[in-house]
């Protein structure tokens, strides 16, 4: 019988991806409290503990994936919506799968968790969460690290770019959308006003320095995750996935400007509160614990296969917001 994989927040950008990646190796659930367009991920509320005991008692997954999260960042969103949907949400995962005895989990984090200190990040680097999506990440981890439960916590760096699989496309569709590269790939194509935001920074061309990585090569940590902890006991780690790329806002514009011989409409306009000069990792941990390394985050190869996604979304009608920080 092949392993049972439970992914919470299975209709999300990340949730949905590793959903159909994984499904071609394991036995997968999928979970989500909203309804959803895959009739195959079920409803289920983490912050509603006695129905997610029932429902783990029911179906003992051999491993869960824990991605359901608050996970936009923006300060104008109730920070009880944020408390709930992570801190809370996470407690009564943890409480609910020691009571049912089920021991190993794997934690979706994020690079913004640390302190700036524009060096090269690793494991080790100190702490310092700013934003209440931040804050409450680190909340979760703790609540992992003291539960003694068999984990993995993945500090996800820039996530981006589609994942195809036979005749599937599956990409992020947030709305409002505030990531750069989906939005700089759709405002092209459609010759969509871009906003750059600063070009003051202390980089080499005034903009802000990015570590992205291709979702597939989330999707392949995650495997090599899964398989790390279904072979060890007692395991507790923290590891950064990223790409170790530095690339630019300016560098992101003029790739997407020679893939797609389209110029770029874009205006530079002030800083956003919050933005940091660079950020990006070391990935040392990751290739010696899991024996990962990143294959597609080349940066041409995240925006080919994001440009892939967009026309998807224009032929089929699907059309994005953005939120601009003017």
């Amino acid at each position: 019988m092949k392993i049972k994989i439970l992914i919470t927040g299975a209709s999300g950008y990340i949730g949905s991806c590793l959903y159909f990646y994984l499904k071609q190796k394991f036995r997968v659930l999928g979970v989500d409290k909203i309804n959803n367009k895959f009739k195959l991920i079920k409803k289920c509320d983490l912050t509603n503990s006695k129905k997610l005991d029932r429902f783990l008692r029911k179906e003992k997954p051999n491993l869960i994936v824990h991605l359901a999260a608050q996970s936009l960042v923006d300060e104008t969103i109730n920070k009880n919506k944020y408390y709930l949907n992570n801190v809370v949400a996470t407690k009564n995962l943890v409480n609910v799968m020691k009571k049912n005895n089920l021991n190993n989990l794997i934690f979706s984090s994020t690079a913004a968790l640390y302190k700036y200190n524009n060096k090269v990040l690793n494991e080790k680097s100190r702490i310092n969460p700013k934003s209440t999506y931040a804050r409450t990440k680190n909340e979760c981890e703790k609540i992992i690290r003291n539960s003694k439960i068999n984990s993995i916590i993945l500090r996800f760096f820039n996530v981006c770019s589609s994942l195809q699989l036979k005749k599937k496309i599956i990409g992020e569709f947030h709305n409002p959308e505030t990531h750069l590269i989906p939005t700089i790939v759709y405002k092209n194509l459609l010759k969509q006003q871009i906003y750059v935001y600063g070009n003051n920074y202390k980089t080499k061309d005034g903009t802000c320095v990015r570590d992205y990585v291709h979702i597939k090569d989330i999707c392949n940590a995650i495997e090599k995750s899964i398989k790390f902890l279904l072979m060890s006991q007692n395991n507790f780690e923290i590891i950064n996935i990223g790409s170790s790329s530095k690339k630019t806002n300016f560098e992101i514009l003029d790739t997407v400007k020679k893939i797609t011989n389209i110029s770029n409409n874009f205006k530079i306009v002030k800083r956003r509160k919050g933005d940091v000069d660079f950020l990006t990792c070391s990935i040392v941990k990751a290739k010696k614990k899991l024996q990962w390394k990143p294959i597609y985050s080349n940066i041409k190869n995240i925006i080919k296969d994001e440009i892939k996604w967009v026309n998807y979304l224009i032929n089929n009608k699907k059309f994005r917001k953005f939120k601009n920080y003017l």
